[in-house]
């Protein structure tokens, strides 16, 4: 539910959301069908990273931002050059994240 909160937001800030993905499963068969510009990943996905989106993303030249609950240093090391935001975090700061991450 945070994410689809979060995707409308986003909206609302004038991104185009591509989808949401719970999974890496899910998120991973969204980028092989969508193009996207960037993208938000949490970190920490149930009882799984994000690690493996953040290497597609990375292997396609797709800039993120990452999220988490977590210390910097337990996140794995997809995310040591990615920008990162600690939970909770207000939407104004994510999405001033986001735009400095647009490809220009």
């Amino acid at each position: 539910m945070i994410g689809f909160d979060l995707s409308v937001e986003l909206e609302e800030a004038g991104f185009a959301i591509v989808g949401v993905a719970p999974t890496v499963s899910k998120a991973l068969h969204l980028l092989e069908r969508h193009r996207c510009d960037l993208a938000v990943l949490d970190v920490n996905l149930g009882h799984e990273t994000s690690a493996p989106i953040a290497r597609a993303l990375m292997a396609e030249g797709v800039p993120f931002v990452a999220v988490t609950g977590y210390a910097v240093d337990q996140c794995p090391e997809e995310f040591a050059t990615a920008p990162l935001l600690s939970k909770p975090f207000q939407t104004s700061r994510l999405v001033a994240t986001l735009r400095r991450q647009l490809p220009r």
